[in-house]
Order: structure tokens, then sequence, then C-alpha cells
């Protein structure tokens, strides 16, 4: 199912000799490159490469912690479990989930309002907010706003949105710092890897000596090893330099599923009209419950099959996901077509 465009493959092919002959297997020019090119793509002051998606976020939640003096932190209710552990495992005393709305299957900026109003010290929290299916959060603006007025630090969790932009903006330079995850699934898939961006110049220099235990300045007193190899590196560069191939050619087949639901009346997370989504799903929305969508029986796994709160809106058993991936068969797009001109609503 994962497809890599032929020029990262060629790139990768044609470098990675040259690091095992040079022997410099980390924290080398590949590692700077993938950094420089995150910067310069997103705009970004800061970039800094990491093992995994997780372990960047875990990284910003220790700094937050042990830095900047937080204490708590809060998720959604509609995000993977494993963003769960990562705020527990960060030390910060964990508060819950705040709902999500069933129109971008994210908080809308009034849920968010509703859940700081019920929290003791909000100056004191962090709130990790993901971005969901290649979008960002709609109301990601009115909601920085919020948290800025209560004391709250906003981290963003952009496994799901390397590529993604709102306004102009790409995801993760919105709070205090993002990262984006370059796993096998994911848009832009490298196999594993993550990046951490931000706004603020100060947060990547943080990460970079955090990663390395601060072993040359030995001023932080928090550091764990969530360095990137050389190799990977370069892989992730390889597959990066393509992230506009790769969203384009997605979105040629989102194009095609969006004016098929249109027709036949079916309800769907549609792309940003004031942005770029690197549509990592694409979501269709019942309206009661997803038995409405029997015909329609080529899809990917869900966005979540679980909800972290209290999921009032029943995201969990209303939305289905259809195949999205790079360089789909075109004979998987004609039969999910198919499938969609069948429905009965």
């Amino acid at each position: 199912i994962v497809k890599i465009p032929h020029a990262a493959k060629e790139k990768f092919e044609s470098n990675f000799s040259a690091i095992i002959d040079k022997g410099e297997l980390a924290e080398g020019a590949w590692n700077n490159a993938f950094s420089n090119f995150v910067k310069n793509y997103t705009k970004a002051e800061g970039a800094c490469p990491t093992s995994s998606n997780g372990a960047g976020l875990l990284a910003i939640l220790i700094a937050l912690r042990d830095i900047y003096d937080k204490k708590n932190i809060f998720i959604q209710s509609n995000t993977m479990y494993g963003v769960k552990t990562l705020a527990v495992s960060s030390g910060l005393n964990y508060l819950g989930a705040v709902d999500c709305s069933i129109s971008s299957l994210m908080p809308s900026a009034d849920q968010v309002k509703q859940f700081i109003n019920n929290i003791e010290l909000p100056n004191q929290s962090v709130f990790l907010l993901s971005h969901i299916g290649g979008n960002i959060n709609p109301e990601i603006i009115e909601i920085i706003d919020i948290c800025e007025k209560a004391g709250v630090v906003v981290v963003e969790d952009c496994a799901h949105s390397f590529g993604s932009t709102l306004n102009n903006i790409h995801s993760g330079l919105f709070g205090f710092a993002g990262v984006y995850s370059l796993y096998a699934t994911k848009s832009i898939p490298a196999g594993e890897g993550g990046v951490v961006v931000s706004k603020n110049k100060e947060i990547g220099e943080i990460i970079n000596k955090f990663n390395i235990y601060d072993r040359f300045d030995r001023e932080l007193n928090i550091g764990v090893n969530f360095r990137m190899s050389e190799i990977q590196a370069l892989f992730c560069l390889s597959v990066s330099e393509c992230i506009d191939e790769i969203i384009k050619n997605k979105l040629s087949i989102v194009k095609e599923y969006e004016k098929a639901c249109l027709l036949n009346k079916i309800k769907f997370i549609p792309s940003p009209k004031n942005g770029v989504s690197n549509h990592y799903k694409f979501i269709l929305v019942a309206n009661k419950n997803i038995d409405e969508f029997t015909t329609i029986k080529t899809r990917t796994s869900q966005v979540y099959e679980y909800a972290l709160g209290k999921d009032p809106e029943n995201i969990v058993n209303r939305h289905i996901c259809l195949p999205t991936w790079y360089m789909l068969h075109d004979k998987i797009v004609s039969e999910v077509l198919d499938q969609i001109n069948k429905f009965k609503s």
C-alpha cells in the first residue's frame, strides 16, 4: 500500500552508500539538511528531527514541565490512545479530554473554552491538541486566543498534518510547538520519524539539546536520546522533498470522492477553503451511525474506533474513511466511486 515517489527512492539510493563509507551515522549532515528543509518549507524558526512524533511530543512536554513550570495537561477525546499515554508519561497531571465535534472530528473553540472554565489553575496547564485527518483544526486561531487568555500552553500534535496549512500557516506554528510524523501509514511516509517545529527558535534549540543530553553546554537537567539516525534523516528528507507531489496526487483522488458524495448527498469533511489538507483521511459522516454506509465496503480504518472522553456526538460510530494513499490504483478509486453511487440516503 505504501508507495514512495520515484525521485525519493533515487535520492536515497544515490546517497545511502556515502553515509556508510564516510562513517558519519549520527548527528551529521543529513539531519541538518532535513531540519533546514522543514524550516524552509514551513517557515518555522526552529525544526528538530526526532526518532518519532511521540518522541518529539514527549520532549516538548517534559521541557514544559521542568523549564516552563507547567503542572497539568489535557487532550482531546478524538485522538490516538498514545497521546494519552504521552500525556501521562510526561509527568504532568492528567486532567482529562475535551469533547470533539462531528463537523471536524476535533474540538470547537466553545468546547475548549468550556473545558478550561471547569479546571483549576489553567495557567499551569498544557493543552495537547491533535489535528485530525490531514486537516488543521478549523477553529485553531480562536482556540489559541482562548488558551492564551487563560494562560494555557497549546502543543500541536501534527502527526496527521505534515504539509497542511490554514491561512497560509503550517500546522505546528499556531501554538507553542508542534510535531509532524513520517510514520509508515502517514501522508508523507518514511517508515518512522518525527520533526519538532516552532515559531520560537528557542524551542528548537532546547529540543536539540534535550536529544543529545546537552552534553556540550551541560546546562539542561533533562534529556533523552530521541535522535534520528543519518540514514533515516536521508530517507525522511528524500520523501519530504516530494511532499507537494504526494499531496497533489492525493487531492486528485479526493476531488473525485467529493464530487460523487455531493451528487449522492453523502456528508463528508470537505477540503478546507482557506487552507491545504494533506488528505491523510477522507471522512464520511453518517446522520445516525455507519450502518448507513453498507454499500461502501472499500474503506480504510476509521480515524479512531474509540473515544478517550464522553464522545457526546458519537463520532466513533458515525464516520468511515475511504482510501486516499499516494498513487492509489485507478481500479480501487473506480471501485469506491461505484460504491458511493449505489448509496441510498
